[in-house]
Order: C-alpha cells, then structure tokens, then sequence
C-alpha cells in the first residue's frame, strides 16, 4: 500500500458525496473500518422491514448492513442520501428477482413513509434509478447475497474489477 493519509481519509469517508479514490488502495476489511454508516441499532422499523434479509416481507435487493456497506466501498459512493439511494438502486437492480411492482412500492414508501432522516427527496430516486440501471447492467448478479469473507484481504481496487464494477471514477457520479 501506497502512504496515503489515513487520517485525512477517514475525514473525507465520514463526509457526504462520492469516497475518496484513496481508499482504492486499501483492503475491504481495512476500508471498512474506516467507514461510518450506521449501526443496526439505529436502522427504523420500516427501514429493517423492507431491507433488511432476516424480515419476512424484504423486498429483493435485501442486504444486511455490513454488506450494504461494503456496496457503498465498492461503489465509490458516500453516505449522504442520495449516495444511499444509489446504493440502494444497484442492489436492487442487480437482484434477479426484483419485479416492476417491487420498485413502485419501494419508491412510494422511501418517499413518503420512511422516517424523515431516512427518507428520499425525488432526487434522490433520480440517483436511485441510476443505481438501479448500473445494478441491472452489471453481468454478476445477486451481490446481495455475495459472501465477503473470502474478500477482506483483497485490495478494493482489484475486487471492483473481479466483480466487474471496473474503475470508479468520481465525476460520473
């Protein structure tokens, strides 16, 4: 690993909007640690219920919060909501299962039942949809249900180009 600043970089992660391109340098497990998304604890009810793996009406694109985490790692993307919604979009979008109507009912209830620090403005489902198109496009499905263990000691860069994610490059975002 190059010498990057890992103080410098956790306050970028910590921030809202895309992940520093530094943290490509790092392994999963090493760029995880530095992220702060949010604890279980802190994830609403309705949140939990329709996201969440271990609830019986999850939608498709369900995905525990580590994983979630790792998604938004992988993706590049920070923790602002719109970032979220994103990341959201794509793990949907890239779950084979995921049918029209899962979309709407998802749309309609980030929209306007979701807890208000939860809960997407319509530019956030602009980015949403943005996820989901990159979701559904990308040749490896299911990520969702990916197993990450065999994956923490790779480099993240290599891992974005083994799961066909490629490069990412902050100003297409």
């Amino acid at each position: 690993m190059s010498h990057i600043q890992l103080s410098a970089c956790e306050s970028l992660v910590n921030t809202h909007g895309n992940l520093p391109e530094e943290l490509a340098q790092l392994t999963l497990a090493r760029a995880y640690n530095l992220i702060m998304g949010d604890r279980p604890t802190e994830i609403p009810f309705l949140v939990w219920l329709l996201e969440n793996p271990a609830s019986p009406l999850a939608l498709p694109g369900k995905i525990y919060l580590q994983e979630h985490d790792y998604l938004h790692l992988l993706l590049g993307r920070g923790f602002s909501a719109s970032d979220e919604a994103y990341v959201i979009g794509f793990t949907i979008g890239n779950d084979m299962e995921t049918k029209q109507w899962h979309l709407w009912l998802y749309k309609f209830v980030s929209l306007l039942m979701y807890p208000p620090q939860f809960r997407f403005t319509l530019s956030d489902l602009r980015e949403f949809d943005k996820g989901l198109v990159r979701g559904k496009r990308l040749p490896i499905k299911n990520l969702n249900k990916l197993d990450f263990t065999d994956y923490q000691n790779w480099q993240l860069s290599r891992l974005r180009i083994g799961l066909g994610l490629g490069r990412i490059s902050n100003s297409t975002h």
